[in-house]
C-alpha cells in the first residue's frame, strides 16, 4: 500500500507552537504520515506528497519539490492560496483556501483548485505531537499539556494587514456534534490548557453552547476577542464558563482602531472578572528608525495602564495580496520571504540597524515584565512557566552574559 505523507514548509519550531492545519485535512488511514522533517522520500513508494507551505518556508519547499515527483505534490496553506502562481512548476495540485477533505480535494479538474470543507472528520490529532506545542503563556509549566481548537474559520472584515479573509472571507462554523466529539477527544488526553484559535468566535451567534461545550474539558481556556466585541454581559459569562485569558490586539499605538474605543474600559472589566489579558502589538520598524525611545515609551505607559498579564510584539509582516502589501511591495523581494516571520525586521535592509530593531522589541517586553510594577501589581514573572523560560532564551540571545 502506498503511503501519503503529510509536510510543512517550514518545518515545525517547537519555540513557536505550531500546530500545522494539514493535520485536518490528512485522510484517515494507516498509510497515512505525518513527517516533522521535511527528508527526501523514495516516490515509488509513495501516493500523495501533501504540502503546507508557508511564506518563509518557500524556499525550503522549492529545493525539496525538485527531488520529488511533480504528479504526486499536493500544495496549501497561506503562500498557495495568496500566490498560486509561483507553486506552478512545483506541484500538480495547487489548494486555494481552506479545507479538510483530502480525497474530494484532489478529485477536482484543474491545477489550481478550491479548498473543500464539509467538516466530516476528526482531525488528525493521534498523528500530533503535543511536546511540540509548548505555547508561550503565563503559568503554563513545560510540561503541562496545551491543546487547540477551532471552531470556526475565516473572518468577514477587511484588516488591511490581515491575510485571513483572503483565506476565507466568511465565517464558517464546524458543526456542534463535531465540537463535541473533539472535546471528547481530549479529555482522553488531560489538557492544561486549550486555546481556542478562531478569530472571532465570541461572533457565533451560539459561541454559548460552543463554549460550554469546551469547559466540559475542565482546563484554562484562552481565545481571541477584540476590545469592541466585549461588554459585561458577556465577560461575565466568559468567566463562568472557564475562560482564563483573552487575546486581544493592541495593533500599532500610533494608529487609531475602531475595534479598540473600548479598550482600557474592557481590561479593567477583564481584571474584575480576573481574566488574564494577553496584549499583541505591532512594530513598523520603518516608522520609528529615528525615535524608537518615544515609540517605545508610550508603549510602555499603555502597558502600565492596561496592565496586561501578557505582552507579545510583532513586526509588522505586509503579506502579498493583501492591501497593507501594495504600500511596501517596492521594497519587498522574494528574498526576503525566508524572513517572513513576526519577530524579524525584514523592511529594515540595513543589518546593524535590523539587529538593533529586534534587540529594543525584545528589552523593552522585558523591561515591562521585569519592573517593580508589573511583579508587585500584576504577577511573578520569575515562576519557571514557559513565558519566562522564553524569555530567559531570547535574553541569553540578545544579551548573553551581560546585564540588561
Amino acid at each position: 500500500m502506498k503511503k501519503i505523507i503529510g509536510l510543512t514548509f517550514p518545518k515545525q519550531d517547537k519555540t513557536l507552537g505550531l500546530e500545522p492545519s494539514i493535520l485536518t485535512v490528512l485522510p484517515q488511514g494507516e498509510n497515512v504520515f505525518y513527517s516533522k522533517d521535511n527528508i527526501c522520500f523514495c516516490d515509488n513508494e509513495i501516493e500523495y506528497y501533501l504540502c503546507s507551505v508557508y511564506i518563509s518556508g518557500m524556499d525550503e519547499f522549492k529545493k525539496w519539490a525538485k527531488k520529488h515527483n511533480f504528479n504526486k505534490i499536493v500544495v496549501g496553506g497561506y503562500h498557495p492560496t495568496l500566490c498560486p502562481n509561483e507553486f506552478l512548476q512545483y506541484a500538480h495540485k495547487i489548494v486555494i483556501g481552506s479545507c479538510d477533505d483530502f480525497y474530494s480535494i484532489i478529485q477536482q479538474n484543474g491545477q489550481i483548485i478550491n479548498g473543500i470543507t464539509n467538516h466530516k472528520y476528526l482531525p488528525r490529532y493521534d498523528l500530533y505531537d503535543f511536546s511540540l506545542n509548548q505555547q508561550i503563556i503565563p503559568n503554563k509549566q513545560e510540561r503541562d499539556i496545551v491543546v487547540s481548537i477551532n471552531t470556526s474559520q475565516g473572518c468577514p472584515n477587511k484588516c488591511n494587514f490581515c491575510c485571513t479573509p483572503l483565506m476565507n472571507n466568511r465565517i464558517i462554523s464546524k458543526p456542534i456534534e463535531l465540537i463535541q466529539k473533539e472535546i471528547d477527544y481530549f479529555k482522553k488526553i488531560h489538557p492544561k490548557f486549550i486555546f481556542i484559535r478562531d478569530e472571532n468566535f465570541s461572533l457565533q451567534y451560539d459561541y454559548k453552547e460552543r463554549l460550554s461545550i469546551i469547559n466540559q474539558l475542565d482546563a484554562k481556556i484562552y481565545m481571541f476577542s477584540s476590545a469592541n466585541s466585549l461588554n459585561e454581559e458577556k465577560i461575565s459569562f466568559l468567566k463562568k464558563n472557564g475562560i482564563y485569558m483573552i487575546c486581544l490586539g493592541l495593533e500599532n499605538i500610533n494608529e487609531q482602531y475602531n475595534k479598540n474605543d473600548k479598550l482600557y474600559t474592557i481590561c479593567q472589566l477583564l481584571k474584575k472578572y480576573n481574566i488574564y489579558i494577553y496584549l499583541s502589538f505591532i512594530v513598523n520598524p520603518l516608522e520609528i528608525i529615528y525615535n524608537s525611545e518615544i515609540f517605545y515609551k508610550k508603549l510602555l505607559n499603555e502597558f502600565y495602564n492596561l496592565q496586561p498579564e501578557m505582552v507579545c510584539g510583532n513586526f509588522l509582516m505586509p503579506f502579498p495580496k493583501t492591501q497593507l502589501f501594495n504600500k511596501y511591495s517596492h521594497i519587498i523581494t522574494k528574498n526576503d520571504y525566508k524572513n517572513y516571520t513576526s519577530k524579524s525586521a525584514f523592511l529594515i535592509k540595513k543589518q546593524a540597524l535590523k539587529t538593533k530593531m529586534e534587540f529594543d522589541m525584545f528589552y523593552y517586553q522585558w523591561k515591562y515584565f521585569t519592573s517593580n510594577f508589573y511583579n508587585t501589581k500584576i504577577r511573578n514573572f520569575y515562576s519557571n512557566d514557559t513565558l519566562h523560560l522564553r524569555f530567559l532564551e531570547l535574553y541569553k540571545q540578545f544579551v548573553g552574559g551581560k546585564n540588561v
